[in-house]
């Protein structure tokens, strides 16, 4: 256990939260930065986030402004001093430092704050003013508990595990209103399905997810909404194909915002261990959520047990170190095994067994 931090005589205004690199882990940080805003409640909390979680941050009422990254990791270190030298005009008071990289902890330094706490890994404790000692079990605690972790040096003993409301009514509104228009309304029962995942080797074959939403049509009348970002375009209209017109509609590239939205129109979200599941256990969407390398140990979506089921094979090796195929041999598919043996059976009994539940409430 880390000393706290005497505050006494520290004049805390402007709070720096710099965020993760991944969807999910952003959704799990988020309760660390709620407890940041109630324990300095007059403070204005800025957070610096990558594309595309800054496009919903803005929306969150514990967050007061956000700051897009505008560069990515295979951009020069030039951009990223820039970026992080132009800060200084904040005057943050205190930085809190979510990522574990070398980089992210330098640029806070650059940024000027002046408290600095995270973990001291990659030996960038010298860039902090209070590095933390990483917790021993930190490769197999949830990520929320990881997070909520830094901030214990602050005299935040307890982070409540759960979320502010980030989209409002009307927007969840206009968003079924817009769904009407091309054909999906209020009463259909309406399914979400992202195929996509951050690495192709977490993702479930796209012919399985397009079999399943067959199956979910014939028997139960669905209507397809296919998520994904832009660059998941073609693998979206793999899963389209098994999907008639009528009963399917494509969303790539949307805001984060409009997603969330549309999340909180559907019955269901069915989809690979990635962001978006995260996202909506966020705004309390119920989902089945198919982790093949991920470990529901660590990054187990944040939403009441009665609304979700993860379908895992649990392997030995989990959790993966994501070094693919040096600690597993590949499928004839080039997919780890603890994915491609995942059988549309196993997911499909997952989801009527979670719609049993929710009817049943």
């Amino acid at each position: 256990m880390d000393d706290p931090i005497n505050l006494e005589e520290q004049d805390i205004c402007h709070v720096l939260c710099w965020m993760p690199h991944w969807l999910g882990d952003v959704v799990f940080s988020l309760p660390t930065v709620q407890a940041l805003k109630a324990r300095f409640p007059n403070a204005r909390i800025t957070v610096v986030a990558h594309s595309p979680a800054h496009e919903f941050l803005s929306h969150h009422p514990s967050i007061d402004s956000v700051i897009k990254i505008p560069y990515t990791q295979e951009d020069d270190f030039r951009s990223a001093f820039r970026f992080a030298r132009s800060l200084k005009k904040y005057q943050f008071d205190l930085a809190v430092l979510f990522p574990n990289s070398f980089r992210s902890a330098m640029m806070v330094w650059l940024s000027g704050a002046k408290i600095r706490i995270g973990y001291k890994t990659e030996g960038r404790g010298i860039f902090l003013t209070h590095p933390l000692t990483v917790q021993k079990d930190s490769k197999s605690i949830h990520g929320m508990d990881y997070y909520s972790g830094i901030v214990s040096c602050l005299g935040i003993e307890e982070v409540e595990k759960k979320f502010e409301p980030i989209v409002s009514k009307e927007e969840v509104a206009l968003q079924e209103e817009l769904l009407a228009q091309q054909g999906i309304y209020p009463g259909d029962f309406k399914v979400a399905i992202q195929p996509g995942a951050s690495k192709q080797e977490k993702r479930w074959h796209p012919e399985r997810f397009g079999i399943l939403c067959q199956k979910l049509i014939k028997e139960r009348g669905a209507k397809i909404l296919l998520l994904g970002s832009e660059a998941e375009a073609d693998l979206i209209e793999q899963v389209r194909k098994y999907c008639p017109r009528e009963h399917s509609l494509t969303f790539t590239g949307l805001d984060m915002k409009v997603v969330l939205a549309l999340l909180q129109n559907c019955q269901l979200l069915i989809a690979n261990d990635s962001g978006l599941v995260n996202l909506a256990a966020m705004v309390g969407t119920p989902l089945v959520a198919i982790f093949g390398p991920g470990s529901p140990k660590t990054s187990d979506p944040c939403i009441e047990p009665a609304k979700k089921e993860i379908v895992t094979k649990n392997f030995p090796c989990s959790p993966c170190h994501h070094n693919f195929f040096n600690e597993c041999k590949p499928s004839p598919h080039n997919k780890p095994f603890c994915i491609e043996d995942i059988s549309v059976k196993e997911v499909s009994d997952a989801v009527y067994q979670l719609l049993e539940r929710i009817e049943a409430r």
